[in-house]
This record gives structure tokens, C-alpha cells and sequence, in this order.
């Protein structure tokens, strides 16, 4: 799922998506956001934004704890 889907969707909705809430995911990306941003480095550039690859994390995150 992409970020701008999960954008119109209640702070309670977003929370049990995501497992934490949209002020700590924004703290979240502002700490990531240097170390992923790599426009105009040499290298591949990701195809996905920081909050998409934040998004993935916790996904993955999410879905191996219950397991």
C-alpha cells in the first residue's frame, strides 16, 4: 500500500495499518529522509519515496511479529 492511499484515512485507521502514529511516522521520515533521499548522488535512485520505504518496514514489521 502507498502512502497517498493511506492518507484519507482516520489517525485510529492509520494506527493499526502502520502500527504507530502519524506524528511518530512523520518523525520517523524526517530522521530517515537524509540517509534515503539520494538524488544527484552517484548510484541507483530509489523508485520508491521515504514514506513508501518506511511504509514497507513497517509492513514487514507488522506481518513477522505475528508470526
Amino acid at each position: 500500500m502507498a502512502y497517498s492511499e493511506l492518507q484519507p484515512l482516520s489517525d485510529g485507521e492509520f494506527k493499526r495499518l502502520c502500527g504507530v502514529s502519524r506524528s511518530t511516522f512523520a518523525e520517523m521520515v524526517e530522521v530517515l529522509e537524509p540517509h534515503l533521499n539520494r538524488q544527484g548522488q552517484r548510484g541507483g535512485q530509489t523508485k520508491l519515496s521515504v514514506e513508501d520505504q518506511l511504509l514497507v518496514v513497517l509492513e514487514l514489521n507488522i506481518r513477522f511479529q505475528k508470526s
